[in-house]
């Protein structure tokens, strides 16, 4: 008895799954690479100590001044930039820019995070302790560098699309100042919501907690305020 295929003409043909537009352009593939490399880096021990009495420890570069922290806020607004299609495809200077910008500000972080490292490391021994930075600082190190490449190979090829002249449109200084004011706002509330949560708190653990709110906050404010600025600037010009 011959068996006949059963057929349904009312369900839709599978379409086949395609990649995310991130994943299949290479020059977005070599930011997210880089971050990726970045970010791992970052969230490991970036020393490793020995003291008297206390023996090897590390200390990761949340620790202390909290470094650490501005990196990782950075790395995600990188990240958000170029998982984005419109980020990407924008013709915005600074969306355009933003990534250049801000992985050259991780490797000038990373250049004063060195700095203060080894001297940190040279006052351990007057209490006869010694240490070294780990091999997660240098993949740090290696991660921003190869985000700022990518930023720049990015910056070089939408020169064409991108204008760099700064306009003084009623909109465009709505923004700036709207984008200032929300920055500042946000960074003091981050620093007062950090104060009141970790009152009582060890010093290590308070300064980690303030600088990752006042970043974030600080970007929120700075990205609502840009946001509230401009549309009131272009609703006042429409009337």
């Amino acid at each position: 008895m011959e068996h006949r295929r059963t057929r349904f003409p009312d369900l839709p043909e599978e379409s086949p799954r395609r990649l995310p537009a991130a994943l299949r352009d290479r020059y977005r593939l070599l930011m997210l690479a880089g971050l990726a490399i970045m970010l791992i880096g970052d969230l490991l021990p970036w020393l490793r100590l020995w003291l008297p009495g206390r023996g090897f420890f590390e200390l990761s570069g949340f620790e202390r001044a909290g470094d650490a922290g501005i990196i990782l806020e950075l790395g995600l607004v990188i990240f958000g930039l170029t998982w984005s299609d419109q980020a990407w495809n924008s013709r915005a200077t600074i969306l355009v820019a933003g990534p250049l910008v801000l992985g050259t500000a991780c490797l000038l972080l990373l250049r004063v995070i060195y700095n203060d490292s080894l001297s940190y490391i040279r006052s351990l021994a007057v209490s006869g302790g010694y240490g070294s930075l780990l091999p997660w600082f240098w993949i740090t190190l290696l991660g921003a560098l190869v985000v700022t490449a990518g930023g720049a190979i990015r910056l070089w090829r939408a020169r064409e699309r991108v204008s760099f002249r700064l306009g003084l449109s009623r909109t465009t200084i709505g923004g700036a100042v709207g984008g200032l004011g929300g920055a500042i706002l946000g960074f003091v509330a981050g620093i007062r919501i950090a104060e009141l949560f970790t009152a009582g708190s060890i010093a290590t653990t308070s300064t980690s907690a303030l600088v990752l709110l006042s970043i974030a906050l600080a970007f929120l404010g700075a990205w609502v305020g840009a946001v509230g600025g401009a549309s009131l600037a272009r609703s006042s010009r429409d009337r």
